[in-house]
């Protein structure tokens, strides 16, 4: 009965161990995907479209910040084509004997996510609302 108790003993601390890590991994791979949009949202809505990368990388550790539980340094990345800016996100959760909860040569523990914008400028909408407002009701008179 010993024997077996050990066993049973050892499997579910490694259970609840594997639990912890994966509740880590799940909440980081959240909050990393919202700070990107988060940061690359406030970026697409600049004035200027010019301004919209050095907002981002201006703004973008700070954004990150320190909420992450058991992982390296974040680190992000800015992506402008045509109208459109991109944001990646990347972090590695420290497993400390990765070895064994990660298959050979694969990212395991890697989280990676891409948040993706549209570049507007919110004035310039708003005012082309008001005047196709406005052309609307004068043509109703």
């Amino acid at each position: 009965m010993t024997l077996e108790a050990s066993f049973l003993i050892t499997w579910t601390l490694f259970l609840f161990v594997l639990i912890i890590y994966l509740s880590f991994y799940s909440y980081d791979k959240c909050v990393l995907f919202q700070d990107a949009y988060t940061v690359c949202f406030r970026g697409s809505i600049q004035k200027k479209e010019d301004k919209v990368v050095p907002y981002i990388d201006a703004h973008m550790q700070k954004q990150f910040g320190k909420k992450y539980f058991g992982v390296g340094k974040v680190t992000g990345t800015v992506d402008k084509k045509g109208n459109a800016v991109s944001v990646t996100g990347e972090c590695q959760v420290k497993v400390p004997i990765r070895q064994f909860f990660t298959m050979h040569d694969r990212a395991g523990w890697k989280i990676q996510t891409r948040a993706r914008a549209q570049i507007v400028n919110p004035t310039k909408m708003i005012r082309r609302s008001r005047m196709a407002e406005r052309a609307l009701s004068g043509m109703g008179k």
